[in-house]
């Protein structure tokens, strides 16, 4: 049976498919397509981080 990626439509490799199976994410994705999934996660995490620690910043007069 073949395995596509969620995104790109491209066959998965076996290697991908295990990483796939050892962590999932809900959806099967490429290396690419992971990398670039992974990204978008940080991202919004970082921004999340960020404006919680948005009442650190005192204005100078």
């Amino acid at each position: 049976m073949k395995y596509l990626c969620s995104k790109c439509s491209n066959q998965l490799t076996k290697f991908e498919i295990e990483l796939n199976t050892l962590y999932p994410v809900g959806k099967l994705y490429c290396e690419t397509c992971q990398k670039k999934h992974e990204k978008e996660i940080i991202k919004k995490l970082s921004k999340s981080i960020a404006d919680s620690l948005d009442i650190y910043d005192f204005k100078k007069n």
